[in-house]
């Protein structure tokens, strides 16, 4: 009896083993699949605050600067918040925040900040389309174009504004 309850716990940590080291190779390429996806701008539409269609393909060039965040992110909030310190909002560089709250929550959030620059668009993802494009569900992302549309840099996570406006003035 002692032999079949060792045989078969062994079994049940092998299957599970297994099945954890599928999910670890799935995620792996799915991750490698959006990595290559992004290198340049890829096609997405997403609505702005007013309910309007935004499609990225109205995009002529950049620099580009794309913030995912969330309003309830401590770290969105600094981040957004130094960056609008930096004035770089006034400097011509196109920035999309994007955010997967509700268009009520992030119209409340962005009440706080003045931006009424043309070159910035808020743009609402209930539908988490943009996580899926770019393959990332980390708050705050940012993903920094150059002026050919191509990708410069892809930083997950809460950033030095420092480091992001010179990333910005990097053409490669």
């Amino acid at each position: 009896m002692k032999k079949k309850v060792s045989k078969l716990l062994l079994a049940s940590i092998g299957i599970i083993f297994l099945l954890l080291l599928g999910g670890i190779i799935v995620k792996l390429l799915k991750s490698a699949e959006a990595a290559d996806r992004i290198k340049n701008l890829p096609s997405f539409s997403l609505r702005t605050l007013e309910g309007n269609m935004f499609n990225s393909d109205s995009l002529t060039g950049g620099p580009l600067l794309i913030i995912y965040f969330h309003p309830e992110c401590e770290h969105c909030r600094y981040e957004i918040s130094s960056l609008i310190e930096s004035e770089i909002f006034s400097k011509g560089i196109m920035i999309l925040l994007v955010s997967h709250a509700s268009p009520e929550t992030i119209e409340i959030f962005m009440q706080q900040f003045s931006i009424n620059d043309r070159n910035t668009q808020i743009l609402c993802d209930t539908s988490l389309v943009f996580s899926d494009i770019f393959g990332t569900n980390v708050i705050p992302t940012n993903l920094i174009y150059n002026k050919d549309l191509r990708l410069v840099k892809l930083l997950k996570g809460e950033f030095k504004t420092e480091a992001i406006i010179k990333y910005l003035g990097n053409d490669n």
